[in-house]
């Protein structure tokens, strides 16, 4: 399921090697098949097309099946469940028990669909508070090192598009500011960064994919969501 890929997270230049194991990410689409040869990369399949309304008027839905939302605002797509769950279009929820890994082993994991770890500024993009964010373009805008605060409903990521996610923490691809040892996370109790964790705690994942050119699917009113860095 997993190959040897070159890719960067913010900051992160990294070479994924071989992994140890048979890792997967729940919900994946295709059945790649593995490479053991870093100079022979799969280009990752298109995204799905855009299906159904926009959530919240920011969370485009893709897919038949609903397992994927792309953020309007930011261009990043996003699976709705934790790493190891599955989205059921019938229940409109996630299925099964999330799987927590540990840093070394987040850093990592890349599906045959192209999601991988978020960073930091990905993952932040996503913080809901209610008690500080009244339009959808707002989500996301804060200090992460102050968070939500009191009072706001918790968990705080919009309900709709990821029902599922819970009162928890989740690995970024971050390093601590604080320490050359701990690891940043991102906790969704109150959207605060999480910020003295050792690389050997198991965490669970949010997994997100930035399309490419040419892969940005539009939105179903045939807007194409903007990208971060235009204006």
């Amino acid at each position: 399921m997993f190959e040897v890929r070159a890719f960067s997270l913010p900051g992160r230049p990294l070479l994924l090697g071989a992994l140890v194991g048979s890792l997967a990410l729940a919900g994946c689409g295709g059945g790649g098949s593995s490479s053991s040869d870093d100079s022979d990369f799969k280009e990752f399949p298109p995204l799905p097309d855009a299906t159904g309304e926009v959530i919240s008027e920011r969370y485009q839905v893709l897919g038949e099946d609903g397992a994927i939302v792309l953020d309007t605002k930011t261009n990043l797509a996003w699976k709705r469940c934790h790493y190891g769950q599955t989205w059921s279009a019938d229940l409109g929820r996630c299925e099964g028990s999330a799987k927590p890994v540990t840093w070394d082993a987040s850093m990592g994991l890349v599906d045959d669909d192209g999601f991988r770890l978020a960073s930091m500024d990905e993952l932040k993009s996503l913080v809901y508070c209610n008690n500080l964010h009244n339009g959808p373009d707002q989500i996301g805008e804060l200090d992460i090192f102050e968070g939500c605060g009191a009072p706001t409903l918790s968990p705080t990521i919009d309900p709709q598009a990821f029902p599922d996610i819970g009162q928890v923490t989740v690995w970024t691809s971050d390093d601590s500011p604080n320490s050359e040892t701990l690891k940043l996370g991102l906790n969704f109790v109150s959207g605060v960064a999480s910020d003295f964790n050792s690389e050997s705690s198991p965490y669970r994942l949010i997994v997100v994919r930035d399309p490419a050119d040419g892969d940005e699917p539009s939105a179903a009113n045939g807007v194409r969501p903007r990208k971060q860095n235009e204006s």
